[in-house]
């Protein structure tokens, strides 16, 4: 495991995620009322960028397909809901989930050292 800097405790505002990169790998990072919480920057449904999602506190909801995560576990809260933000009828959500199981989003553990943040990433 590999801790990255990736900036100052005042570079991040409350509920204003920011993509970062650390090592090989592109980062969403929220700051919270209690705290960071940190995921790939992938949805695990097909692999599109996540940034950009609605975040509710630390819930992150993908802007493609309406799959929702807790940002601080990686657990799946809901799965493909949506299509390019038109809600999606119960008996077509199998389809365009295109038979994938919902997933959780990898998360990265983030620590406050003085005023610095830092991820953990697993090293290649």
């Amino acid at each position: 495991m590999t801790k990255i800097n990736i900036g100052r405790i005042n570079d991040f505002e409350i509920g204003k995620p920011r993509v970062v990169r650390a090592g090989g790998a592109t980062i969403v990072v929220n700051r919270t009322e209690n705290g960071f919480c940190a995921v790939a920057n992938h949805c695990p449904h097909l692999g599109l960028p996540i940034a950009g999602g609605k975040i509710e506190g630390n819930v992150i909801t993908c802007p493609f397909h309406g799959s929702r995560f807790d940002m601080c576990t990686g657990e799946n809260l809901d799965w493909v809901t949506s299509f390019a933000g038109a809600k999606l009828p119960e008996w077509s959500r199998r389809l365009v989930a295109m038979g994938k199981k919902p997933t959780p989003i990898e998360t990265f553990a983030v620590t406050l050292e003085n005023e610095n943040v830092f991820v953990t990433i697993p090293t290649a």
